[in-house]
Parts: C-alpha cells; sequence; structure tokens
C-alpha cells in the first residue's frame, strides 16, 4: 500500500511527532511512504534518519495568498501523479484543506486533525472562513481521524461532516526507559516544554511563581525548552520571578525527553488544544503534570496523574505550591501517569488503530 502524508511544517511538534512515528512504522510493515511538508525542519531530518522519502512543498502556509496556494496544490498534484498514493493522510489544518482540493475525492483521503483551525478561542475573522473550508472539504474526506473526544464533538458541534465519518484515535506514545532518581536535598525541578508561540501561555507559569513566597521560590528550579515568537517577553519576564529559571531554546527531542526524566513537575498551560504530546511525553517519564483545562486535557490528565488549571494566575499558583510542597503526592501522580501511557495511551494501540483504517478504507 502507497501512502502519501501531508503536514504544513516540518518543525518540532505533536503533529510532526505523530506523523514522524507512523510514517517509521508503516516504511517498516512495508508500506510505500513519502512525507510533503515545508523544508528544513525537525520533521526533515527524522525521515533522513527512518530512510522515509521526503518531498518539499515549500508553498505549504497559513497565507490566503491565492498564487502560493495555487503553487502548493500543483506541487501536490504532480506528487501525486508520480507516486501514485492508494491513500492521502492529511495532518495540520492548511495543509489539509490544500491536499482535500488537490485530490478532489479521486484518491482515498484520510484528516487527522490534530486540532481545528476554527477552535475555540480562535478569533472570528480566522474561524468563519477556515470553518467554511472545512465543509467545503468534506466531501472530499473519507475519513476524519480526531485525536481526542473533544475534537470530535467540535466538529459536530459545528457540522463539519457527518458524525459517522469520524472516529476517536487518542494520540499515543512508548514509554520511556527511564529510572528516575530522587535527592530529598534538591530543588524541585519544573519543566515548560513545548512551542514559544500562541495559543501557549508560558508566561503564566513565570507570573504564578513570581507570586510565590520568597522561601517558595528558591526551592524552585524553572526550565523552559522551545523556541518561539515569545522567547523575548519570557526573557524579560525571567528577572523578576525571583527564582531561578532557564529558557533552553529549542533542543533535539532526545534532550528535551532527559530533561523530562530529571524533573519533578511538568506545565502545560495554553488557550486551546487538541490532545498535546507534550503531556503524553511527561506522563512516559513519570512526571506529575499541570495543564489548562482546554480542549481534550482532562481526557488524560486526571486527579489522579495531575492538576487542571483555569487560565490563570492564581489558579495555576495553586497548583503549583500544591504539588511543590507534596512529594509524596508527586511521585504518586508520576507513577499514575506512566500507568496511563502504558494502558490507553500507547503507541502501539494507536498504531493499530490507525492501520485498521487504512485497511478499512
Amino acid at each position: 500500500m502507497k501512502i502519501l502524508y501531508l503536514i504544513t511544517k516540518s518543525e518540532a511538534g505533536g503533529a510532526q511527532t505523530h506523523v514522524a512515528e507512523i510514517s517509521h512504522f508503516f516504511r517498516n510493515r512495508g508500506y510505500d511512504i513519502v512525507v510533503m511538508s515545508r523544508s528544513g525542519g525537525w520533521l526533515e531530518q527524522e525521515c533522513a534518519r527512518a530512510g522515509v522519502t521526503f518531498v518539499h512543498n515549500d508553498f505549504f502556509g497559513n497565507r490566503a495568498d491565492p498564487i502560493t496556494i495555487a503553487r502548493a496544490i500543483h506541487t501536490i498534484r504532480k506528487c501525486v501523479g508520480s507516486f501514485r498514493p492508494d491513500i492521502v493522510h492529511c495532518h495540520s489544518s492548511a495543509a489539509a484543506i490544500m491536499g482535500r482540493l488537490a485530490i478532489r475525492g479521486k484518491i482515498r483521503t484520510i484528516y487527522t486533525a490534530h486540532g481545528w483551525g476554527f477552535n475555540i478561542g480562535v478569533s472570528w475573522w480566522v474561524k468563519y472562513p477556515i470553518l467554511f473550508l472545512e465543509k467545503w472539504c468534506a466531501s472530499y474526506t473519507d475519513t476524519y481521524l480526531c485525536v481526542s473526544k473533544f475534537v470530535k464533538q467540535l466538529a459536530v458541534q459545528y457540522g463539519v461532516a457527518p458524525e459517522e465519518k469520524m472516529r476517536v484515535v487518542y494520540n499515543g506514545i512508548a514509554s520511556m526507559p527511564c529510572d528516575r532518581i530522587y535527592d530529598e536535598d534538591e530543588r524541585v525541578h519544573v519543566v515548560c516544554a513545548g512551542r514559544l508561540d500562541p495559543p501557549k501561555k508560558p508566561e503564566l507559569l513565570l507570573e504564578a511563581l513570581r507570586q510565590c513566597a520568597p522561601e517558595m521560590r528558591k526551592n524552585i528550579k524553572v526550565t523552559i525548552v522551545g523556541g518561539g515568537a515569545k522567547m523575548d517577553m519570557l526573557r524579560t519576564i525571567m528577572p523578576i520571578v525571583g527564582a531561578e529559571v532557564e529558557c533552553t531554546g529549542s533542543l533535539p527531542h532526545d534532550e528535551v525527553m532527559r530533561r523530562l526524566c530529571a524533573a519533578d513537575i511538568s506545565v502545560c498551560l495554553s488557550q486551546w488544544e487538541g490532545f498535546p504530546y507534550s503531556i503524553l511525553e511527561s506522563f512516559s517519564c513519570g512526571v506529575p503534570v499541570i495543564a489548562s483545562n482546554v480542549g481534550g486535557v482532562s481526557e488524560i490528565v486526571t486527579e489522579k496523574n495531575g492538576i487542571l488549571v483555569d487560565n490563570d494566575v492564581e489558579s495555576v499558583k495553586h497548583a503549583l505550591e500544591y504539588l511543590v510542597q507534596n512529594r509524596t503526592v508527586r511521585r504518586t501522580m508520576g507513577a499514575a501517569g506512566q500507568r496511563v501511557v502504558q494502558t490507553v495511551f500507547s503507541l502501539e494501540k494507536m498504531l493499530t488503530d490507525i492501520e485498521r483504517v487504512y485497511q478499512n478504507v
């Protein structure tokens, strides 16, 4: 079977991690795989490492420029003409819209919705044009794979496509061989890993930390991992926080996981989400999570493995204080997170579910 994956950007992120995992897996299963995305990012490197064919489409992007969109669609059609895939599997909103307009139902088409461009919190002048395009492309989509129940419910609520076209396939992750070492005298290490771009809200963590008692701040070290537009803003806040804060910029995935394995608390704050990989990665390392109660986050973060918070400073501050002061709770929650990754959100289950969809389609 030949499968063409389309994804807008090649930079490190949850959707890119997902595509890297499934393309590698299905190549090893004997499928013929091609990944198309913008050039020069993390995903392209991962494809090269795994021996997966990567095709550049540098006309992919989020700009509503008709000429650029036409060139992106032409590039897709050219690749389809030479590769002749049995299935086109789209990821990320822009590539999915362009891909379906290029294919127009002539090849079986699947769209994994990692989140919608009309998500809660998106401005109306972005939301409604994207919603119009999604409804237009629905007739060119054989199956929607939604990464959470929330993502599916939002699509049904807005009437994107018939519900029978949609099924939930949760993101999955392999358990990390992470031997956690606890030193009773060490400070509590808090890690916030992810893109430093909207809708992420890492600044809430720093403001919440700034409002903690001085004695507590001395006992906390914060590491913010990732690059993006908010980097400069965070670096202006750091000196007034009153605690040790490090902004590392973007790091290789192995280094991100190493830092999570050494963390005591992971923080994932965002205005909206589909089903973030950063939480799965934290749980795989046995780290409890403080996360914004948005999107599909509540489908994985429970009172057993973390704390859901509102997107306000007071809510984040209370959660941070509670976990910093309760070492036993942190360890219990971290162990519960590992168990849920090994069972409900395992990589093996995700891959099995996706292969079953391919065979049915």
